[in-house]
């Protein structure tokens, strides 16, 4: 019963929050709402959900624990990310420091593992070993990196695939992330890291979208002195993204 409560929660406040980003509010007004009014009910919701793992749950109730810390985890990188739209653009805010990019890989796909398990994708994946550090800001690549793999896995087909390249050059690494899911059409390629856009079909896939994630993530990568970039042959014929950081000197 609590688990189902905290998901209702959950659910009303993502509905509170697409609402109240439809409407026109001033910057700073719409700043103070999203970071006061959203961010104090999912904190305690991600307490409540950390204190049900201690009570020995079963493995059924457990699994629904755990995509449930991971929804509000999501929900609070949104909070973060619309409430520091500033803060991307400012390069002097961002916390830069040598970082494995193999971590943060694995620790993305670890967190959608779940998701990759319920739509049967079959995911194909580098050498990551073989993987540089780079300075970065580990929280806000994390982000892009999340980002890229939860839309990949959103809008592939039931049991489709994904498949994840790194290439190193001389002073940049590139990841390739490529799904075979409902691919961009024209105007979604024309528009796609705009803020708020989202593609019609995608709406009808993923209605909980806001059209925030791909906006931020292009602006933390050229602060980052990079690039991110999609290519698609069309609708329904799958999409890749491309990572461009630079590397070490």
């Amino acid at each position: 019963m609590q688990i189902i409560i905290i998901a209702l929660l959950v659910l009303i406040i993502l509905v509170l929050l697409k609402r109240e980003l439809s409407r026109n509010f001033s910057e700073q007004t719409f700043l103070t709402i999203v970071n006061h009014t959203f961010r104090t009910p999912l904190t305690r919701i991600k307490w409540m959900a950390d204190a049900l793992k201690t009570d020995m749950p079963r493995k059924d109730e457990l699994e629904i624990i755990n995509n449930l810390d991971n929804s509000v985890n999501r929900l609070l990188e949104l909070v973060d990310i619309v409430a520091g739209i500033k803060d991307i653009q400012n390069t002097s805010t961002y916390d830069l420091k040598a970082v494995s990019m193999r971590e943060i890989l694995e620790d993305a796909l670890k967190k959608y593992s779940v998701l990759l398990h319920d739509k049967k994708i079959s995911l194909k994946i580098p050498s990551l070993t073989s993987l540089p550090l780079l300075t970065v800001d580990t929280k806000k690549i994390s982000f892009v990196i999340n980002v890229i793999i939860e839309n990949a896995i959103l809008y592939a087909k039931e049991g489709g695939n994904i498949n994840i390249e790194a290439e190193l050059n001389n002073d940049k690494l590139t990841l390739k992330i490529e799904d075979n899911g409902i691919g961009l059409s024209r105007k979604d390629r024309k528009n796609l890291f705009e803020r708020f856009y989202r593609g019609e079909r995608a709406k009808k896939m993923n209605t909980d979208g806001m059209g925030l994630g791909l906006y931020a993530s292009k602006e933390i990568i050229k602060r980052h002195s990079g690039q991110i970039y999609a290519i698609s042959k069309g609708e329904n014929l799958g999409t890749s993204f491309y990572i461009v950081l630079p590397r070490n000197k």
